[in-house]
């Protein structure tokens, strides 16, 4: 027999159970939320009772602090957080859980037809209008007014009596929205934690009797509202038929409100009750229909240890304890084995949003899922909505932070997070990755957390594939929150992909101004959805057609080159007055700097912006920052930057080492000119406490000399320092002469943090 029981009550049910607990001398620890709940439970010496409502972190605290074999779970049917975070705590916890589910009105043993379940359409439909008899007395419904759907009150309780009108409701909201069209008193069977919803009904102190516990903060509540006298009713149910009837009378009411509280609510004779008092009633129903155990079924799991009960041939009931949730035995640090909560996390890539290119693969994956998360668009791509319902949590989140939060709270055992396309192009899933890890690391000892991505179609595969275009050798792009080369790109493929944000205006204006207005431009919208549209036209000829929607584009230049992107010719940027570093010198500073793809990189006395430029184009999903005192530098820097579409270029106005405080850290840096200024650029360089890559030009001696100085002073590793001097030919009537320009230094190293 389990021996140690932690018991949420407040119920009928609850009550009974503590009473079962108290017979067989099992200890447990009973918790309600008010003092008269308390009032009406056994005492023993093997009884604990926690007065209060708890929440999660609470539950969780009292569940660590007591642990028990079983929680179980027989709060009210309408008490959906508490059983939320009842459900939750448990998992986190990884403690068996059961849910005791008070029986709808239905079927008695018997077999004798009693009542249908809430919530489900009994009998005909009865349209309220001014021709139809309600049994409630002129105007009960507003005449030319669509009332909602109306059942008869006998066939919820059996029987062939005189029929009388009853409605059901998905909420209180919602039953209020109903009562708005009814008139007369209101007899208030829901509790006064309801009362709040219905305040906005005309004639709220007058028309509303509100039936509540005998609690004295729940009459204080009702005065507060506006009730006083005898419009407050304080008396302890269930309710006989009589006292039902008696009360509709005697407060004249001519309509109940009630939830629909099963059986053991004394559900069946407030509906007696209204039928004979001539009241129509509104049934709030039940928010969802639960899966679980009668309170004979846990009385057996008790007393029988989770073993088959035998008497009825039901299975072992604790092989379900946990909804779903397998446990697994993992090490602790000291090596004892200590259960722990199995989650499986799935990242799916659900394609382009049509249910038709999800693979199998994500489509059972998705199934499986008690948790499913993603932005609102993914959510609307499978047909779900935001909420709880069907035993799912859906959640409208794309923040790895929130999504991790949602998983650890909801302790549940398989978790969907929706990822458009292909899961691993140009989503979030790298980043959600980073933050599930961080989570498995957390939860280790506690819980054996699973990570799984399954890709999906990505809107390049499937593009290329209406198109009928190979794309192995594409130049892929997007511009999603990215600022990326699009002019090098285009100039230097046959072959470009674009993930756009709604930009197709603007790249084709740029791609004509750039020269490249003849490239072939494929625009597809919406893809694979009902508003698919594909078109085709060159980049000069671009026309705005139709609605903006979800963008890609593939472009085509046939007339591409391989765009040099070290070494460019001197004459291809734009020059003025402003000193520029030759194109030999340049190739071998971005040989030095070993620019990654994604660096930032800082150009010290820019000058031109050769270098700057030369360094975008390295640095393509990166950013350079140019920085340059001369005002009509910064404007070629500006201008050469937009010659070679490079929108990761940044020209910064003013002297260093000042204007470096407010840039991000650098990953390489070029300095050009430093007016004198060497060591304070180096030294503010290394409060930037970032490793980074340094390479500095001179052209007199005194500058090398300050170099090298600097070189040994902050301690530059693998330092290193050349001449360039470079020879050109230079044609004289028919011959041609050498021509010597001006010898380079360049000194390189790394700095440290």
């Amino acid at each position: 027999m389990i021996q140690k029981v932690m018991l949420f009550a407040g119920t009928t049910e609850g009550r009974l159970l503590c009473e079962f607990l108290s017979e067989k001398n099992i200890e447990a620890c009973v918790c309600v939320t008010t003092s008269y709940g308390e009032q009406l439970l056994p005492s023993g010496e093997n009884m604990e009772i926690c007065i209060g409502a708890l929440d999660r972190a609470q539950m969780e605290k009292k569940l660590s602090s007591f642990r028990p074999q079983l929680v179980i779970d027989a709060t009210h049917p309408y008490a959906r957080l508490a059983t939320e975070n009842i459900r939750a705590a448990c998992g986190f916890l990884n403690l068996p859980y059961i849910r005791v589910v008070r029986e709808s009105c239905g079927k008695e043993k018997n077999g004798a037809e009693t009542a249908v379940a809430a919530g489900e359409t009994a009998g005909s439909e009865i349209t309220a209008g001014p021709e139809k008899t309600t049994g409630l007395g002129k105007n009960a419904w507003p005449e030319k007014t669509a009332g909602p759907e109306i059942t008869d009150i006998t066939q919820k309780i059996g029987g062939q009596e005189e029929s009388r009108l009853l409605t059901e409701a998905d909420s209180m909201e919602e039953a209020a929205k109903l009562l708005e069209k009814m008139e007369g008193n209101i007899l208030v069977t829901t509790g006064s934690k309801e009362l709040e919803a219905l305040r906005g009904l005309p004639g709220f102190s007058k028309r509303i009797f509100a039936r509540i516990l005998p609690q004295p903060e729940m009459v204080q509540k009702c005065m507060e509202m506006g009730l006083s006298g005898r419009h407050i009713i304080c008396m302890q149910g269930p309710f006989s038929e009589e006292m039902n009837y008696a009360m509709l009378r005697e407060t004249n009411a001519r309509i109940l409100l009630t939830k629909e509280s099963g059986a053991a609510g004394g559900f069946p004779e407030k509906l007696r009750g209204a039928k004979r008092a001539g009241a129509a009633v509104v049934v709030v129903k039940r928010p969802v229909e639960e899966e679980g155990c009668s309170v004979e079924e846990v009385k057996a799991l008790l007393q029988n240890g989770g073993r088959d009960t035998g008497s009825d041939g039901r299975p072992d009931t604790s092989q379900a304890l946990l909804s779903g949730n397998t446990p697994a035995a993992v090490q602790s640090g000291g090596g004892n084995t200590v259960p722990c909560l199995r989650q499986n996390i799935s990242i799916l890539g659900i394609g382009m949003g049509s249910a038709d290119n999800m693979t199998e693969g994500v489509k059972k994956l998705l199934s499986r899922a008690g948790l499913v998360a993603g932005a609102g668009r993914m959510l609307d791509a499978c047909g779900l909505t935001e909420g709880t319902a069907d035993r799912r949590r859906v959640l409208c989140a794309w923040e790895p932070d929130i999504i991790c939060r949602a998983i650890e709270e909801s302790g549940e055992a398989q978790t969907a997070v929706l990822m458009s396309g292909d899961s691993g192009f140009y989503s979030g899933t790298k980043k959600l990755l980073q933050a599930l890890e961080a989570y498995r690391e957390q939860m280790k000892g506690r819980r054996e957390v699973t990570i799984h991505v399954e890709p999906g179609i990505s809107s390049l595969s499937y593009f290329a594939s209406k198109l009928q275009i190979s794309w192995e050798d594409a130049k892929i792009l997007s511009c999603h929150g990215k600022e990326e080369n699009l002019l090098a790109a285009v100039a230097g493929h046959r072959k470009t992909f674009v993930l756009t944000e709604g930009q197709t205006r603007e790249i084709c204006a740029e791609l004509t101004a750039g020269g490249l207005g003849d490239t072939l431009v494929y625009e597809g919208t919406n893809l694979s959805g009902p508003g698919e549209r594909i078109r085709k036209y060159p980049a000069r000829e671009y026309r705005r057609e139709g609605k903006d929607g979800l963008t890609v584009l593939f472009l085509i230049n046939d007339r591409y080159g391989r765009f040099p992107v070290t070494g460019i010719p001197e004459e291809s940027f734009l020059r003025g007055r402003v000193p520029m570093t030759k194109s030999e010198v340049r190739s071998v500073i971005l040989s030095k700097l070993s620019v990654k793809e994604e660096d930032i990189v800082y150009d010290c006395g820019a000058g031109t912006g050769s270098v700057s430029v030369e360094l975008a184009l390295a640095a393509g999903k990166g950013r350079v920052y140019a920085v340059e005192c001369d005002p009509e530098g910064i404007e070629l820097i500006r201008r050469n930057g937009e010659k070679f579409g490079c929108r990761n270029l940044t020209a910064v106005e003013g002297m260093a080492p000042q204007v470096l405080e407010g840039l991000p850290a650098p990953d390489a840096v070029f300095i050009g000119g430093t007016k004198g200024r060497l060591s304070g650029i180096l030294e503010a360089l290394r409060q930037k406490k970032k490793p980074m890559r340094i390479c500095l030009s001179a052209v007199t001696l005194e500058t090398v000399s300050e170099a090298l100085g600097c070189v040994e002073s902050f301690r530059l590793q693998n330092a290193g320092a050349c001449q360039i001097a470079v020879t050109g030919l230079q044609p004289i009537g028919g011959l041609h002469m050498l021509k010597a320009q001006n010898p380079i230094f360049l000194i390189w190293g790394d700095l440290a943090e």
